[in-house]
C-alpha cells in the first residue's frame, strides 16, 4: 500500500505542471468569445461605436469580441436578453438613453428595470441633439420660435424622427422648459423627416450631432440649439438650450456598456479599465470627434450613477408628458 501510495504522489507531483496551468486557464476570464448585443440594426450610431469598442477590446482580451445586432422595440428587445443571459462576462451589450432610461418609462411591456437588472460597466460617448430648423421658418433663434409658439400654441410644426427616441424626449424637455406647445408630426426615421424639414413641410427637427452637422455645414439647414451642456466644437457657433434661458434642458444621447445583473466584481473592473483606454487612443477620440461626440468613460461606480439620474430625469418628463409608447 506504501509502494502504490509513493508511486500516486510521484505521478501526481509530475502532473501537477502540466495541468495545474490548464486548470487556471478554464478559470480565467474571457475563457472563450464574448459577445457584443448591439440592440439596434447595422449602420447605426451605436452600431458604430459598438463595433468600435469591439475592435480594441478583442485584442486588448485576447479573445474575439462579436457583435450580435438584435434589434426590436426601440432596442429593449436586445437589452432584455442580456439580463436574463449568465453572469460570466461573455456576454454584453451596448446601452444607451432610449434602451436604459426612456424605453422602460414609456412602454410598459417593457419588462426590465435597468436600476437593477444590468450591471453598468463603463459610459462610452455622449452626443448632442441639435435643434434644426426648416430654412422657410421666419424665427431665426430659438428665443423667436418659442415666441412665436407662446402666440400661437400647437401653430408649430415639430418633426419626430421615432416615438420615445431622444429627439422626441429633447422636444418635450423644450416644451416643458419654455411652457410652450407643437404640433409632434412622427415619422418613421431621420430620412423623411429630413427631407420634408428641407421642404417646408414641417418647420423644427432634433436630430442627433453625428446626422445634423453635414447638413448645417452645408447651408441647407440652420442650427438654432445644441442639447448638450457645452458648446459643440464642430457647431461653436451655436448656443445650448440652457444659454438660451432654459436651466436643466441637457438632453444628451449617450451610449455605455453593460452586463447581466451579478457580473463578477474583477471583470467589471477589467471591462472598466479597458474601456478607458480604448477612449483615451488618440485615433478613438478622433473619430468621435469628427462625428461631434465625445468620450464619456468614468469608473462603475459613476456610470451606474449616470444612469440612475438618467433614469430618474426622463421619467419626471415622461410622466410630466403623459407620454406613452404607441
Amino acid at each position: 500500500m506504501t509502494s502504490i501510495t509513493r508511486r500516486q504522489a510521484c505521478a501526481a507531483a509530475l502532473a501537477w505542471p502540466i495541468f495545474a496551468p490548464h486548470a487556471h486557464a478554464q478559470a480565467a476570464w474571457p475563457s472563450r468569445p464574448v459577445a457584443l448585443v448591439i440592440p439596434f440594426p447595422p449602420g447605426g450610431h451605436t452600431d458604430a461605436i459598438g463595433r468600435m469598442v469591439a475592435d480594441h477590446l478583442a485584442r486588448r482580451l485576447g479573445q474575439p469580441v462579436v457583435i450580435e445586432n438584435r434589434p426590436g422595440v426601440n432596442g429593449s428587445l436586445g437589452t432584455d436578453a442580456v439580463t436574463r443571459a449568465a453572469a460570466d462576462g461573455h456576454t454584453l451589450v451596448m446601452g444607451g438613453i432610449g434602451t436604459l432610461a426612456i424605453n422602460p418609462a414609456m412602454n410598459p411591456n417593457v419588462r426590465y428595470d435597468a436600476r437593477r437588472d444590468l450591471t453598468h460597466v463603463a459610459l462610452v460617448a455622449r452626443s448632442p441633439n441639435v435643434l434644426l430648423a426648416s430654412p422657410r421658418l421666419a424665427a431665426q433663434s430659438l428665443r423667436e420660435v418659442i415666441a412665436q409658439a407662446k402666440a400661437q400654441p400647437r401653430g408649430l410644426n415639430f418633426a419626430l424622427t421615432g416615438i420615445g427616441s431622444s429627439g422626441h424626449l429633447a422636444m418635450e424637455l423644450l416644451k416643458q422648459s419654455a411652457g410652450v406647445d407643437f404640433n409632434a408630426v412622427p415619422y418613421k426615421g431621420d430620412a423623411p423627416a429630413t427631407a420634408d424639414l428641407l421642404g417646408g413641410q414641417v418647420d423644427l427637427l432634433f436630430l442627433n450631432s453625428v446626422v445634423a452637422v453635414p447638413h448645417v455645414k452645408s447651408g441647407k439647414l440652420r442650427a438654432l440649439a445644441v442639447t448638450s451642456g457645452s458648446r459643440n466644437p464642430l457647431l461653436p457657433e451655436v448656443p445650448t438650450l440652457v444659454e438660451t434661458g432654459l436651466p436643466g434642458a441637457v438632453a444628451d444621447s449617450w451610449t455605455s456598456l453593460a452586463g447581466p445583473p451579478g457580473l463578477p466584481g474583477a471583470v467589471v473592473e477589467r471591462l472598466n479599465q479597458e474601456v478607458a483606454s480604448i477612449l483615451a487612443l488618440p485615433d478613438v477620440r478622433e473619430r468621435l470627434a469628427a462625428s461631434g461626440t465625445e468620450a464619456m468613460a468614468g469608473s462603475p461606480a459613476q456610470a451606474q450613477a449616470f444612469v440612475l439620474a438618467e433614469i430618474e430625469k426622463w421619467g419626471r418628463v415622461i410622466k410630466a408628458g403623459n407620454m406613452r409608447a404607441e
